[in-house]
């Protein structure tokens, strides 16, 4: 019988690992060992307890055991043999929250069984606030604790001291749980009404703890009988029923510098729907990414472990080896050295990063894990669309073309490539002067999950036409196109109100798009408050957006995919793009949306002006966009198709 805290979480191989401990038929309970809220640190080892429930954690395994002092197990790592709990009458239900493990284990303890630690059998302990106690660990109530300290030195207690030196100590308890509880007081953690309360609590947790000691008889009798029908009647257990056996899992490693909460770039939203589309087939899946912090910490989030790392400086022997940045190396150094920490543990059989950054560099030279380069918009494909680049001789020169010539060897020689379009690998082929043949390169197109539902759109002013744009406002985004197509819709057509949603920070030429176009729009007269630019915004606002607009349009000049279109075709809108790269996989002209040949505002404009002149092909496109989505970029058919060719990849050796 094994169990944790709701606010634990355990690693994949917890329970194989606990049964190792069991080979010792004398054995009768084993636990392991408990990391602390952030993932790396340990907060218990080895857990010593003595008859007054007083614990000490140990780094090694403790010589000083006894009659009066024992290894415990903790509650949020505990396991025992069935039969011998049942044999000492199962939990005594006197406890309340606290020390209800440690009862068990001295118990046991006297009866001649043994406990064990396994040290690798690990749990995560994330400290989540309860009714008991706030998310800092500032207590909400005294009494059940109290209560039940107080009655574990009562019935353990007496086989080592006297009744008075029990009471003795209880009175020493109180004594500094009141200053204690002044302390919660004198620095801000706690009003003067509710430390008198739970100071009030304590001492009425001791005293009924004392008197349930000598009024309660404990896990004996009809309790044992009651534990012994109950888990005897076969038809109370209920199985847990696994997506996948564990023959049949896949353990996979995802690396992505941005994961959502932290970041909102295309790599981190796709390895995020990939990584939790692939936890919930039942697979074991971990992804790397960098920490927000100053410090690493671990999370379990929607079936996924998410490590996040703080960069360390790499070899800079390597990366003149390797010829890359060292910025750039560290990063991915990191990355892999976090693969290996773990390694041990997880055992993985793919990992899987993106060209971009060069993140999979380090795990590619230095783990023995086969690795896939997934494709995006690579710079050597952005480069023409960034001004900060081209302009900076020094930074072009040591970082960009550095990466450039590493990208053109990745793509050379990796053995496993994965590609969202074939027009991104049509793409790179080209400018690269590399074959990337099918035996290497698989394409699998994005899939999202449905966006759209449970969504309404805001209310709108009958009559009004919405145009949304989503993205950076930078000019690979293309947003400089549509801002100069502006002036001239607006006048065309004055039920056209546009939202703008993205960063509009950057800054290109000593200013802003958004500062520089508002200008000239003041000078021209033009009525700039149809034209709202909301920058970043929360996800549930942008799906707002999507819901509210009529028409998208995203003119970037260079995209491997373009999420965004797919995006706003879950919520049954026309889209309008540029016909490069990827996006010409995604819309279909006059099927689902507008490709635009060339980035010319004039052309954009035309195709914009197309879609607000007819209302019918508005929503025969957006419907239109919605069915594609159901048939080709839907989540499910991006899982599937991965899990096929990550299995493929796991076992190629």
């Amino acid at each position: 019988m094994a169990f944790i805290d709701d606010d634990a979480i355990p690693e994949p191989d917890w329970l194989d690992l606990l049964l190792t401990g069991y080979d010792d038929p004398k054995v009768a309970q084993v636990g392991g060992f408990i990391r602390d809220n952030r993932g790396i640190d340990f907060q218990a080892k080895f857990l010593v307890v003595d008859r007054f429930g007083d614990s000490t954690d140990c780094e090694t395994y403790p010589d000083n055991l006894g009659p009066n002092r024992f290894l415990a197990l903790t509650g949020t790592n505990f396991s025992a043999r069935r039969d011998r709990l049942l044999e000492i009458g199962g939990f005594d239900e006197e406890y309340a929250y606290f020390l209800d493990e440690t009862d068990v284990s001295v118990r046991l303890h006297d009866r001649g069984w043994g406990a064990v630690i396994v040290p690798e059998a690990e749990i995560h302990h994330k400290y989540e606030a309860s009714h008991m106690r706030t998310a800092t660990r500032v207590p909400r109530t005294m009494y059940p604790t109290a209560r039940s300290k107080a009655y574990f030195c009562c019935v353990h207690g007496r086989h080592q001291w006297t009744l008075h030196e029990v009471m003795e100590y209880l009175a020493d308890f109180v004594r500094k749980e009141r200053a204690w509880k002044g302390d919660l007081f004198r620095y801000g953690h706690a009003d003067q009404a509710t430390v008198d309360r739970l100071i009030e609590e304590v001492e009425r947790g001791v005293r009924d703890g004392v008197r349930d000691a000598f009024f309660h008889f404990g896990p004996q009798g009809l309790l044992a009988d009651r534990l012994t029908d109950h888990v005897d009647d076969a038809s109370e257990f209920r199985r847990f029923a696994l997506p996948l056996p564990a023959q049949d899992r896949l353990r996979l490693c995802f690396l992505s510098q941005d994961y959502p909460p932290v970041g909102s770039g295309g790599i981190g939203q796709w390895t995020r729907e990939m990584a939790t589309g692939l936890a919930a087939r039942g697979h074991e899946v971990t992804v790397i990414c960098r920490s927000e912090t100053d410090y690493p910490y671990i999370d379990f989030v929607d079936g996924v472990w998410v490590h996040r790392i703080v960069v360390h400086s790499a070899d800079p022997a390597q990366a003149e080896r390797e010829d890359v940045p060292l910025t750039l190396l560290n990063y991915s150094a990191s990355a892999a050295a976090e693969i290996e920490r773990i390694q041990m543990r997880r055992r993985f059989q793919v990992v899987c990063g993106p060209i971009f950054d060069l993140e999979p560099l380090a795990a590619l030279r230095n783990l023995d894990i086969p690795t896939v380069i997934s494709l995006q918009t690579t710079y050597k494909l952005a480069l023409p669309h960034k001004p900060d680049w081209m302009g900076n001789a020094w930074y072009r020169k040591s970082h960009v073309d550095k990466v450039i010539a590493k990208e053109k060897e990745l793509l050379k020689t990796a053995p496993f490539i994965l590609a969202n379009t074939r027009a991104l690998v049509s793409d790179l082929e080209m400018e690269y002067g590399v074959a990337l043949s099918s035996d290497r390169v698989t394409v699998i197109p994005h899939g999202i999950e449905d966006l759209a539902r449970g969504f309404e759109a805001l209310p709108a002013m009958p009559g009004v036409v919405r145009l949304l744009f989503v993205g950076r406002l930078e000019l690979r985004k293309g947003v400089d196109l549509l801002l100069e197509t502006l002036p001239g819709l607006l006048r065309d057509y004055p039920q056209l109100e546009v939202d703008i949603v993205g960063d509009d920070g950057q800054v290109i030429d000593g200013d802003t798009l958004r500062h520089r176009y508002e200008g000239r729009w003041r000078d021209a007269g033009i009525d700039i408050a149809r034209v709202k630019f909301y920058g970043a915004v929360s996800r549930e606002e942008l799906l707002r957006h999507y819901a509210s607009c009529d028409i998208f349009v995203a003119p970037s000049r260079y995209e491997s995919f373009g999420l965004i279109y797919a995006e706003a075709m879950t919520f049954a809108k026309p889209v309008v793009g540029l016909a490069v790269g990827g996006v010409v996989d995604v819309i279909e002209h006059g099927v689902n949306g507008l490709l635009v040949e060339r980035d010319d505002p004039v052309l954009l404009s035309d195709a914009i002006a197309r879609l607000i002149d007819d209302p019918v092909a508005r929503r025969t496109m957006g419907q239109a966009g919605r069915a594609l989505y159901e048939e080709k970029f839907n989540i499910e058919n991006m899982v599937e198709a991965t899990e096929s060719y990550f299995r493929k990849v796991a076992f190629a050796r």
